[in-house]
């Protein structure tokens, strides 16, 4: 099975040696390491040039003649890859010498399997330990494993690649997209070995409550879920959620008719959910342009026809109380 990594680089000359170091140290080396460079104005192409020199297997570097995003950066390093199964690797982060062949194992015993992700250990900046892993934290916190979202975990079939990318330039969440296709198709396979650092610092994108590095309890997610609330910015972000989720239905469209036939009814049943979700959301913004007493009328309206049910559940209802 060939094997690649495609990892999206912006500035990361502070810790970029790290990670390409543990790619050398792999028990099972990759075939290919492609990055593309988000118009970075650090030293990490001269960084990864030179490492490209010695390194045992191809390594391709391309730069964006513009800033892509995070998003579009990682669309582009995984539509220039070749391998059967593709490691995706954020900049900053190191992997353990038995990632690649643990996760190709894995791979092997479940033939079906279109995304295969594996538990991260957090640490600081440094690189010291906390005690803590990806995983620990979503359980301690009282998510469920629909929150294990981390694209530096993942390892995708070209199966999958072929039938849902490219990723649309407006979508926020290489990861987002890529899990959900496989979680939509029963196809993800968990895999509860720590095979990494995931190293957290104040340039991370990721403000996800699980990342801390401190542990996390179902009353800090409580609290947090209840602080944002209240924030003055939720409208504009509830019209964001549901761009996101339009987006994503239409491309579940596009995907289904491209599809095997194998994925054609599974596609179709997520589709329909988002579907319900985005007009659940629909409504529920209607709902909270409303004075105080209508807008309780009305949500006790959407709450007895089961107009929660695509929701986050109580924080949702309490967000649309507030207004």
């Amino acid at each position: 099975m060939k094997i690649s990594i495609a990892m999206a680089t912006y500035n990361g000359a502070r810790f970029i040696r790290a990670q390409l170091e543990s790619f050398l140290a792999q028990t099972w080396q990759p075939n290919e390491l492609i990055i593309t460079d988000d118009c970075s104005t650090d030293e990490t192409e001269v960084i990864v040039r030179e490492f490209a020199i010695t390194a045992p297997f191809n390594v391709k570097f391309y730069r964006n003649e513009k800033n892509l995003g995070f998003t579009g950066n990682f669309n582009s390093a995984l539509m220039k890859t070749t391998g059967d199964l593709v490691f995706l690797s954020d900049q900053d982060d190191v992997w353990f010498p038995d990632k690649v062949r643990y996760m190709l194992h894995v791979a092997e015993l479940n033939p079906e399997a279109l995304v295969i992700m594996n538990d991260a250990a957090l640490t600081d900046s440094y690189l010291n330990e906390v005690g803590l892993t990806k995983l620990g934290q979503i359980r301690s916190a009282g998510l469920s494993m629909d929150s294990f979202v981390m694209g530096c975990c993942v390892g995708v079939r070209r199966e999958l690649l072929e039938l849902c990318m490219p990723i649309p330039v407006d979508f926020q969440g290489h990861d987002n997209w890529l899990v959900w296709f496989a979680d939509g198709l029963n196809a993800k396979v968990f895999v509860p070995e720590v095979l990494q650092y995931y190293r957290r610092h104040e340039s991370n994108e990721s403000q996800f409550i699980a990342n801390r590095i401190k542990r996390v309890t179902r009353m800090h997610t409580l609290l947090h879920s209840i602080k944002s609330v209240f924030r003055k910015d939720s409208v504009n972000r509830t019209r964001a959620q549901l761009e996101q989720l339009r987006i994503y239905a239409d491309g579940i469209r596009i995907v289904q008719g491209k599809a095997p036939d194998k994925y054609h009814r599974q596609l179709f049943e997520l589709e329909d959910r988002f579907r319900k979700k985005l007009e659940t959301n629909k409504k529920r913004m209607v709902v909270r342009d409303k004075k105080l007493l209508p807008r309780l009328f009305a949500i006790c309206s959407l709450l007895k026809n089961g107009g929660y049910r695509h929701t986050s559940g109580l924080k949702a209802f309490l967000r649309d109380i507030v207004g």
